[in-house]
């Protein structure tokens, strides 16, 4: 029974130093060192994740802006404006990330970012005529078209913005 319950010690004991190890190595081995893992587990090389990642960010900040406007009742020269700069910047983005990040086997993913590509360019052909009756109300619905679609494809790619607000509860047994 004694030597039972060493080894049982000393499994719990290396078990939870692997453990820790492997939480604090993910942060702190550069990734010019983890080669072929993309290979065995299809994921993309953490370059390319960071560059998508700025990507989206540069999206998601040139939405932000509008999505900030979109409350108005009325807008400024100044605000038409942030609107078609924010507008072609998205797709400008998008575009860039269709080609070099499409996903041909991925129908969904592929038709929202075509979507939110499509959009944009209307969100910015609106705010060049930000003068004209309607465009206001146009403009506003374009934000929210876009924000329809982020939405769909983060839930498709089980994507949470927010992550802390979606925690896995814990079901009791």
């Amino acid at each position: 029974m004694h030597k039972i319950l060493i080894a049982l010690f000393i499994f719990l004991t290396v078990g939870s130093f692997q453990y820790k190890m492997a939480q604090g190595s993910e942060n702190n081995v550069p990734s010019e060192q983890i080669k072929g893992a993309d290979e065995l587990t299809g994921e993309e090389p953490e370059k390319e994740k960071s560059e998508l990642a700025r990507m989206m960010e540069d999206i998601d900040k040139n939405y932000k802006i509008v999505e900030e406007i979109s409350g108005y009742y009325k807008y400024k020269k100044k605000q038409w404006k942030q609107i078609l700069e924010a507008g072609e910047n998205i797709a400008k983005v998008t575009k860039k990330v269709r080609i070099k990040y499409a996903k041909p086997d991925d129908f969904k993913y592929e038709e929202q970012m075509k979507i939110m590509q499509v959009e944009a360019e209307k969100m910015a052909e609106i705010a060049k005529n930000g003068d004209k009756e309607g465009a206001l109300e146009d403009q506003q619905w374009q934000v929210r078209r876009l924000r329809q679609t982020c939405a769909i494809c983060h839930k498709h790619l089980d994507i949470h913005i927010y992550p802390n607000l979606y925690k896995e509860k814990k079901h009791s047994g």
